[in-house]
Order: C-alpha cells, then structure tokens, then sequence
C-alpha cells in the first residue's frame, strides 16, 4: 500500500500537475481537505479520482481561483488491507 501527495502543484492549464491529486495503490476511502493559512477550508472530496484544482469553491460559489501560496492538507485514508492512514502537511500551488 503506498500514497503519493505531491508538495506542489501549479494550476495554469499546461497538462502537467494542474491539480493537487493523492495517487496509491490500495486506497479503499479516502477524505482529503485543504485549508488555507488562516483556516478557512477551501477544497474537500472523498473521491479518489477528484484532486483540488486551485479554486476557492467554498467561500466563492463561482470557484474563483485561489491566490498563490502554501496551504495545509489534511488527508485519510484507509487502505484495502485495512490500515489508517492519516497524514498532515503543506502543499504549495504555484501559478
């Protein structure tokens, strides 16, 4: 069972890492949130397959794009084999 979480994405359209997205093998659920620096949750999905594309959907029904910056993740997992997995770090979006 392995997880991949990038540390970095950079949302312009160029086909090459235009979203925040968990890759692995094994991942049976999973929840992934992002916040920015003050708190406020700015992206979450349960579906594996769905990864943050840089907008403010939350605070911004029009999914205005989110500035430039570092901003925290939150994710869990639980694997096929039945293990937890529960990681926390920053991600950079670089436009």
């Amino acid at each position: 069972c392995n997880i991949f979480i990038p540390s970095a994405f950079s949302p312009n359209n160029d086909g090459e890492n235009d979203a925040f997205e968990i890759k692995g093998d094994g991942i049976s659920l999973l929840t992934l949130k992002i916040y920015d620096r003050w708190g406020h949750l700015m992206f979450e999905t349960n579906d594996i397959n769905k990864g943050w594309d840089g907008s403010d959907s939350y605070r911004n029904k029009n999914g205005e794009i989110a500035n430039e910056g570092v901003y925290v993740y939150i994710l869990n997992a639980e694997m096929m084999n039945g293990q937890i997995i529960n990681k926390k770090g920053n991600i950079s979006l670089i436009r």
